[in-house]
């Protein structure tokens, strides 16, 4: 329960945003090519929680192969959710992915948190920072992927 009290207050409110955000993005929508265009931006702030981790050969491997796997597997499923692109808008069907990607992003940074406080050890370990890594790269890659199948469509 200390993980949960123990956390920051501005986590709620963070978290409340993107439960928000993930809730709104299930419906079809319009918006401007350009946010879009900024989602990976979102996703490449793993890269800090990477470089966060304790020294380890396989974090940046592990991070940059799952990243390429996270563009291809990101922008084969925005295919599907793709309705038109025209005068600075793209039409998109209503998804949950979105919210999947951000809560793992969101779950990932408070288990580091949360592991490296109360479990330092485990924290350090290799398996620790190779699967935070992959997560991070699968979870950034989607983002990529997606913002990519968008502007070539």
């Amino acid at each position: 329960m200390s993980a949960i009290t123990g956390a920051p207050i501005w986590v709620w409110p963070l978290l409340a945003f993107i439960i928000w955000y993930g809730v709104r993005v299930s419906n079809t929508r319009a918006v401007p090519v350009i946010a879009i265009y900024l989602t990976p931006l979102v996703g490449l702030l793993s890269i800090n929680s990477v470089a966060g981790l304790p020294p380890s050969p396989v974090a940046w491997p592990a991070y940059g192969v799952a990243f390429l796997v996270g563009i291809v597997a990101g922008s084969r499923v925005q295919g599907k959710w793709i309705i038109s692109k025209e005068d600075g808008k793209v039409t998109l069907s209503g998804e949950w992915l979105t919210l999947t990607v951000m809560l793992v992003i969101f779950c990932m940074n408070f288990v580091g948190g949360v592991s490296k406080a109360m479990f330092p050890a485990t924290y350090e370990s290799s398996l620790f920072v190779g699967l935070f890594a992959i997560v991070a790269g699968l979870a950034s890659g989607s983002f990529c992927g997606r913002a990519l199948k968008v502007w070539r469509s």
